[in-house]
């Protein structure tokens, strides 16, 4: 009977330790701080819906939003599942100072690339310090995507 309570005890602290293995701390702070950083994207490309002039603005921040949107649903699910907490949304001023008309695109495309940039740092340090296989490969996506986007944004302040 001893011997089977031990078994049992055993077997609980290691699907316990199975249900932590495979992430930490580090996973927990990226996806809780890329949380809060996704949603400012958002609330800067709902800025752009509204207030863009060009084409490529316009779309550019239609397109962000429901990527955005999916991956904050992934990471949250992923906090979760682990019994952390997943940060409340907050409301930024971050792009209040622009305008609608003439220099909202150029100001918004700046602003926009700043904030993009501390992204894929922010993902390049999880590459190399998270454990959770998900959120490192959600960082890879990141990265690339945010490079990309940096890319053409580039192009476009170069006009």
């Amino acid at each position: 009977m001893i011997a089977l309570l031990g078994l049992l005890a055993a077997s609980a602290c290691s699907a316990s330790a199975e249900t932590r293995a495979g992430y930490n701390q580090a996973d927990v702070r990226f996806n809780q701080q890329m949380i809060t950083h996704h949603r400012q994207t958002i609330q800067l490309a709902e800025l752009a819906a509204e207030r863009g002039g060009g084409d490529y603005v316009r779309k550019l921040a239609k397109e962000i939003i429901p990527n955005e949107q999916a991956d904050i649903q992934k990471m949250s699910g992923w906090l979760t599942s682990w019994s952390e907490s997943v940060p409340a949304e907050e409301k930024t001023d971050e792009g209040a100072e622009l305008k609608a008309g003439d220099g909202f695109d150029r100001g918004w495309l700046t602003l926009l690339k700043g904030h993009l940039e501390h992204g894929v740092h922010m993902a390049k340090e999880i590459q190399s310090t998270g454990e959770h296989a998900a959120t490192r490969q959600l960082a890879d996506q990141i990265v690339t995507t945010q490079n990309e986007e940096l890319s053409a944004i580039g192009k476009q302040l170069a006009i």
